[in-house]
């Protein structure tokens, strides 16, 4: 099914690319516009498809974690802020990754703890209008502890206990204002618990959101 899925979807993206670039001199502005639906369009598919086959891996226990002794900050931390990079200065956001740590090593799942924070640093951006979006990491009480801090516009108190819920999310229905398919965050707490990691939250509406993840050393 990934296979039968992804590879028309990606397809159909890389061929309209490649459309958008034999025009690149005859192209109007309609056109244009055109082609970044098309763009946003198929990343959330795409998206959204990446995210029911993860949950369907980790439902069905098919999932296979491979533990690998990493650097926290060199081989994750600073490739998603990099990528992240774009999106934040299309918002007018400030992304800054903070380092108060020597020694980030950590035993864990690469594939699975990239997506906790890509997850959160991606969530940190969509909810953030004006300020920043801050990934720190810092070493306390024996652990080694990440957190992405946004301004955004906050997190009701009665949600929080449905947070990271599957296909949960703040607002429902065809008016909500964010995208999204509501798995994010349920990704996130399951593949928490696949490398044994505690994941803390606390937010103010309309001041931001601080996800805090904590790797035991």
């Amino acid at each position: 099914m990934s296979h039968e899925i992804r590879t028309p979807l990606n397809t159909l993206i890389n061929s309209s690319q490649f459309v958008r670039e034999e025009l690149t001199e005859e192209r109007y502005e309609d056109q244009e516009e055109i082609f970044k639906i098309i763009q946003l369009s198929g990343g959330r598919i795409i998206r959204t498809v990446e995210s029911l086959l993860s949950m369907s891996e980790l439902q069905t226990g098919t999932y296979e974690p491979t533990v690998n002794q990493l650097n926290l900050v060199e081989d994750i931390l600073e490739d998603l802020v990099k990528e992240y990079k774009l999106p934040a200065e299309e918002k007018n956001l400030e992304l800054s990754l903070n380092v108060k740590t020597s020694a980030p090593t950590v035993d864990v799942d690469s594939y699975s703890v990239t997506e906790i924070f890509s997850h959160l640093i991606d969530n940190a951006i969509k909810y953030t209008n004006k300020g920043r979006v801050d990934v720190n990491v810092y070493d306390e009480n024996n652990s080694i502890k990440v957190e992405v801090k946004d301004t955004g516009k906050g997190i009701r108190e009665e949600f929080l206990p449905h947070l990271f819920e599957s296909f949960r999310q703040e607002q429902q229905g065809y008016t909500r204002k964010y995208e999204g398919n509501g798995l994010g965050l349920a990704l996130v707490n399951k593949f928490c618990e696949i490398n044994k990691l505690k994941i803390d939250v606390e937010s103010t509406v309309g001041k931001g959101t601080v996800f805090t993840v904590t790797f035991p050393v």
